[in-house]
């Protein structure tokens, strides 16, 4: 059967976003790079990223929100860091989805049920336990869309176009961000309407939903899947592949040692800045506000950077300023003044773009091409591992006592002093990557 209405049907659609790029230049300029094919999927994706990107803030936000607005107990924060940190875990489950799920709805279901979950959140308010766990459910939800998406990318665009394409969309993404961290900062002397600030990044998200849902693509796009190959079986072979790798193993060490420092004490921040300075608008500048913007600013310059530096000289660059940054915030913490964390967010904050490129793109340099995947996904894991015991070590060195629910738990109680624990082990971590640095032998695609 012929389409009755071809040229409604063909062409109104292309004359819509014809039109949309005609009136923003930008936009006009990056599409026009791309291969024709690929430029439909570029303007949906960009307009998806600005309802995505209003939720990569609401960590730190409802760190903040957690502990100035609904006047939550240290472990309500740790049990959402747990959550937002632990979801990397739950990352293989995306695969093992995407052999008979498309991806586009890996991406668009996930996203829709997070938006949902924060309109409840706007709705059930004032319960920082429900605030917690909603949150924190959200986040463990987006992992889903988060790895999607990362995969999307082989489908949408070429090689030679893809990064250029992904560097776009993640700054639309950070920049939207950067715009709900604001917001977030303008609300501090308005407590009663941050639920109109969930409610806003719910409907970004429905929006996200909408755009992303209209990005042409092949149809039957699932995950490869090897049915020879049990899962098990897999399982075992790649245990094999990575405990025979030395170098990977050290390498991952020693970027756990130094990544459990930022998950210990990441949760304690905006709890000991609340302690010194109880002014709401203060804290979410130094926890949410200035890292944002500094990791937009720093990102390019890191990005060029690493390319001209091996993995390990560049996490070491990152534990250093983390180092550092530790050590300031300790100073603030035991002497109750604000411009040490002040100095060590600016420093913190500095490094973080570098640090999630470092994450994204280190371990393929020690992979063989067959096994990146492998290695990607055991470096996943591990994050999600320390993810998921950083934030409750923290707490245990952190607190007296502290009760939940029946349970009391009786800690360390170091306090603000709990941040050098944190410089100790970015130092350690520092070490071990500046060892491997000078012995290095170079990407495992060249020795081999």
């Amino acid at each position: 059967m012929t389409d009755p209405h071809p040229k409604k049907s063909r062409h109104r659609p292309g004359r819509r976003i014809a039109g949309v790029v005609r009136n923003l230049p930008v936009l006009r300029t990056v599409i026009g790079r791309m291969p024709l094919r690929s430029r439909p999927a570029l303007f949906f994706e960009t307009l998806s990223n600005v309802g995505t990107g209003a939720y990569i803030t609401l960590f730190s936000i409802s760190l903040v929100v957690l502990e100035t607005v609904l006047d939550g107990e240290p472990w309500h924060l740790v049990l959402m860091s747990m959550m937002f940190l632990g979801s990397s875990l739950f990352s293989p489950l995306v695969t093992y989805a995407g052999r008979s799920i498309p991806m586009r709805y890996l991406v668009t279901v996930p996203n829709l049920l997070v938006a949902v979950m924060l309109l409840v959140v706007a709705t059930t308010w004032h319960d920082p336990f429900v605030f917690a766990l909603l949150v924190g459910s959200s986040f463990v939800i987006r992992v889903f869309p988060r790895v999607a998406e990362m995969n999307m990318f082989r489908v949408l665009y070429p090689a030679t176009h893809r990064g250029m394409a992904v560097g776009w969309t993640k700054s639309v993404s950070a920049l939207s961000g950067f715009g709900v961290a604001l917001i977030s900062w303008r609300l501090a002397s308005f407590p009663g309407w941050y639920p109109g600030l969930y409610t806003l990044v719910a409907a970004m998200l429905f929006s996200s939903v909408f755009f992303y849902s209209r990005i042409p693509m092949p149809r039957g796009c699932f995950f490869f899947r090897d049915d020879d190959l049990s899962p098990v079986h897999a399982f075992r072979q790649g245990v094999k592949v990575i405990l025979r790798d030395r170098r990977f193993m050290l390498y991952q060490l020693g970027f756990a040692i130094a990544g459990i420092a930022n998950h210990m004490s990441l949760p304690l921040i905006p709890i000991v800045v609340n302690g010194i300075e109880p002014d709401r608008g203060t804290n979410f500048l130094i926890v949410t506000v200035v890292p944002v913007a500094l990791t937009i600013a720093t990102s390019p310059l890191w990005g060029r950077y690493l390319d001209k530096r091996d993995p390990m000289f560049g996490r070491g660059i990152f534990n250093a300023l983390q180092a550092v940054a530790y050590g300031f915030y300790t100073l603030g913490g035991v002497t109750e003044q604000l411009w040490p964390f002040v100095v060590g967010t600016v420093l913190h904050a500095a490094s973080a773009g570098g640090s999630v490129i470092n994450w994204l793109t280190g371990s393929m340099y020690f992979a063989r091409t067959e096994h990146v995947s492998l290695y990607n996904a055991v470096h996943v894991a591990f994050t999600g591992v320390r993810g998921l015991i950083g934030p409750a070590v923290g707490l245990w060195l952190f607190v007296n006592q502290e009760t939940i629910g029946q349970w009391q738990i009786t800690g360390w109680n170091l306090g603000p002093r709990v941040f050098v624990v944190s410089a100790v082990l970015s130092v350690i971590g520092l070490a071990i990557m500046m060892a491997m640095h000078a012995t290095d032998t170079g990407p495992r695609e060249q020795s081999d």
